[in-house]
């Protein structure tokens, strides 16, 4: 299960780790990002995520809703060693550009220290030219590129 996320600043938006309430305006948010989900199938993921100590899954809270959300994911690699993974981040586009990215990427800083974590990695689309700024800006370095294929094995569900 993932340690509680270290407090924001005074008059931030507030990081914490995600609810099952949260589901809905996460399904909207994933819509955003360009993954569209029924809010039931995303608390049904959910259900599956929280309770797994090599999972974080945390949103950001701004104006009183949720405005954004990341999901991070630890493995151990038998190449590159034990890491976190970045899997999923987005910030709605109404909360751009007032830090939320980066309280979201510090609280799996925190989250991967917690566990001792060697490294963090994050994959973007390269069509998301706003994160190839981002990334570098908090000191994440470009490792490699790569072409990713997929098998689906079930129909998607939404």
């Amino acid at each position: 299960m993932s340690p509680p996320v270290p407090p924001s600043p005074p008059g931030a938006a507030t990081i914490r780790r995600a609810q099952l309430t949260d589901a809905p305006a996460i399904a909207a948010l994933s819509a955003e990002l360009g993954y569209p989900a029924d809010p039931n199938t995303v608390r049904e993921r959910l259900k599956r995520i929280l309770n797994h100590r090599d999972h974080h899954m945390a949103v950001a809270v701004a104006d009183q809703q949720v405005a954004g959300w990341l999901q991070a994911q630890a493995s151990d690699m038998l190449g590159s060693g034990f890491r976190a993974e970045i899997v999923g981040m987005v910030v709605s586009q109404a909360f751009r550009r007032r830090g939320l990215g980066r309280l979201l990427v510090e609280s799996t800083v925190a989250w991967a220290r917690e566990i001792e974590a060697e490294m963090i990695v994050v994959r973007s689309n390269v069509a998301r030219a706003e994160s190839h700024h981002f990334y570098p800006a908090l000191g994440f370095a470009i490792w490699k590129t790569q072409t990713v294929y997929r098998m689906r094995l079930v129909p998607p569900s939404q």
